[in-house]
């Protein structure tokens, strides 16, 4: 329905009035249906894994807020090349919580709670509260969220700051307030903080804010818009002059991911909601039809909506097209994720009767937890150090292959405070012995360079513990080097995504 005359205040959190729920969606059971889905899919998919063995991201975490408050700052920005924003309060968190995985990714379970609620709360202004209900479950099974949801990484904080900065902007723009455009304007400069790459949310946001008010649903007037826009440019000057000292180490920002088309609509639309539509449609088909009260949206909820989804997945994919850098992984598209969810949740519901959308919803579950449900988030390094300890001594040569891609940069190696992310995994699962990291691939351009590592690290050594992933070039490189300078080989086992050898000098 196009808004064609102001739209009066609405308080905060009020439905918009012409988003009546049905009577289908007051059917107490199909809402009890709805969120007991949702309650098993957070703890299927999101608490299960989180006090897993940590991964190499969260290692790289974990070592930069290992230190002082002075020592994660100076590392977040000249180590990670990110801001010290979220470090600085996973370091707080960890001083309350204690030393262990739990703690490390506590606040990122919170963070997207509270990201799912206030998912609800902007599909239930938009939309409708059947709407607001599917969102959340559809939230919750985005892989990539429910990767974050459980990841000692800043994504799940730059998700939710994203979804408050919109919120805010809604509420603000509902119900003209001077303290609700300053909530708006310091949740959205603080966006580019968490996460720069986030920031292109903001481009959406201010399309929506004027779409609002050349449709005159709202009462804000465009000069405060701009004043809006001028105070969140003006808050992350630092960032953007952070992204420009940051420009010499573009060669970083590269991810072994190629991309094709059929990698990208993977990532934007996840096998499971295509399956569940697909397999859903068949099983309902003798009931589906398309409700005659499916919501005809405002325009300005469109574009917000297309916007949220379109525009920051269009500038990472072009910026991967027309430069050598590419920022298409699943965690920097996250940004985008809430727009594609709340545009899903809204093709669902306009699918009659509930039965239908009980059905969609059930196959995109079952699928979903079938391809992500695991009690491990990528890799055992936990088990593999353990093996290790199995067998070595403070006189063993420890070699593992750092899974960061700046092992590449042989620099790293002989810089002190670089070299300590390299070895991240044994500072958090400490080894006894000697630890010597290796660079993350062998291949043509690191084979010489791990031949130097490798032997002056065991020219004096009789006892070498070998940790690698599993199925790696480095696995029969291992057995053909050293079996021809007299090492023999024991095998101490395997776990997930990692093999663990010792080598003995005969």
């Amino acid at each position: 329905m196009e808004v064609t005359q102001p739209a009066p205040d609405l308080a905060e959190g009020q439905d918009n009035p012409s988003s009546t729920p049905g009577p289908d969606v007051e059917d107490r059971s199909h809402s009890a249906f709805l969120w007991t889905v949702v309650g098993l899919v957070i703890a299927a998919l999101w608490i299960r894994p989180i006090g897993s063995s940590l991964w190499t991201d969260e290692l790289g975490t974990w070592w930069v807020i290992s230190g002082s408050a002075r020592q994660v700052v100076q590392r977040a920005e000249a180590v990670q090349g990110q801001s010290p924003l979220y470090y600085l309060i996973a370091w707080i968190a960890t001083h309350v919580t204690g030393r262990s995985e739990m703690g490390l990714r506590l606040p990122s379970l919170l963070y997207c709670l509270v990201g799912a609620y206030l998912i609800y709360r902007i599909a239930k202004r938009l939309v409708d509260v059947e709407t607001a209900r599917i969102a959340v479950i559809a939230f919750a099974l985005w892989p990539s969220i429910a990767f974050a949801a459980s990841d000692a990484r800043p994504y799940a904080l730059a998700t939710l700051v994203v979804i408050g900065s919109a919120w805010t902007l809604i509420v603000w723009l509902d119900s003209p307030r001077a303290w609700k455009a300053v909530c708006y304007v310091v949740l959205a400069a603080i966006v580019p903080y968490v996460h720069p790459l986030f920031g292109l949310v903001l481009i959406p946001e201010m399309i929506y804010g004027w779409a609002r008010i050349h449709e005159g649903s709202t009462n804000v007037k465009l000069r405060s818009v701009y004043i809006a826009v001028t105070g969140v440019t003006v808050l992350t000057i630092p960032v953007a002059l952070e992204l420009a000292a940051l420009w010499r180490r573009h060669d970083d920002w590269l991810i072994p991911n190629p991309l094709t088309v059929s990698w990208l609509v993977q990532m934007l639309a996840p096998p499971a909601f295509v399956g569940a539509v697909v397999i859903g449609g068949l099983i309902a088909a003798p009931k589906l039809r398309i409700g005659l009260g499916a919501r005809r949206l405002p325009r300005s909820t469109l574009i917000l909506l297309f916007g949220w989804f379109v525009i920051p997945a269009a500038v990472l994919i072009g910026l991967a097209i027309v430069t050598p850098i590419r920022l298409v992984s699943a965690r920097y598209l996250l940004c985008a994720v809430p727009g594609v969810v709340l545009l899903a949740a809204v093709a669902v519901r306009i699918l009659e009767p509930p039965q239908v959308r009980r059905i969609i919803v059930l196959v995109a579950v079952i699928l979903s937890v079938l391809d992500l449900a695991s009690p491990v988030k990528s890799g055992d390094i936990r088990g593999a150090a353990e093996l290790a300890r199995s067998v070595a001594d403070e006189h063993s040569i420890v070699l593992i292959n750092a899974g960061f891609e700046e092992s590449l940069q042989h620099d790293w190696y002989t810089d002190p405070e670089r070299r300590g992310l390299l070895i991240a995994a044994t500072s958090y699962y400490p080894v006894p012995g000697t630890v010597v990291p290796l660079p993350v691939n062998l291949d043509e351009t690191t084979l010489d360079f791990v031949r130097a590592q490798v032997g002056n690290s065991i020219a004096e050594a009789n006892d070498v513990i070998v940790i690698i992933e599993t199925g790696s070039s480095y696995g029969p490189w291992f057995d053909e080097y050293m079996a021809r300078r007299g090492w023999t080989s024991h095998h101490v086992g395997n776990v997930n995504l990692f093999t663990v050898t010792e080598f003995m000098r005969t």
